[in-house]
């Protein structure tokens, strides 16, 4: 399960800067001015992206049989992992 989850978790981050890359989006990967957290409107497509794959590729595998709490958990979990590595070693 941990493999299926991580799977989504790199390719949703590939996917949104696929598409920033293919659009002129340079006003996305403008940083907030926060020292601690210095999020962008690219590392939240990042986040949301990886979400989104983690929901359909968990809530189609391993998890269809589970409630859909558990599997909206993991795939926060995946999601926010995503976010937090494109923020702070993209």
């Amino acid at each position: 399960m941990i493999a299926t989850g991580a799977l989504p978790a790199a390719a949703g981050p590939i996917a949104w800067n696929a598409i920033l890359r293919a659009a002129p989006a340079d006003q996305f990967f403008t940083d907030a001015p926060l020292a601690v957290f210095p999020v962008s409107w690219q590392d939240t497509g990042s986040g949301v992206f990886a979400l989104a794959a983690a929901t359909l590729t968990l809530g189609l595998g391993p998890l269809h049989n589970e409630p859909a709490r558990r599997t909206v958990a993991y795939s926060l979990l995946a999601g926010a992992a995503a976010l937090a590595v494109d923020v702070y070693l993209y």
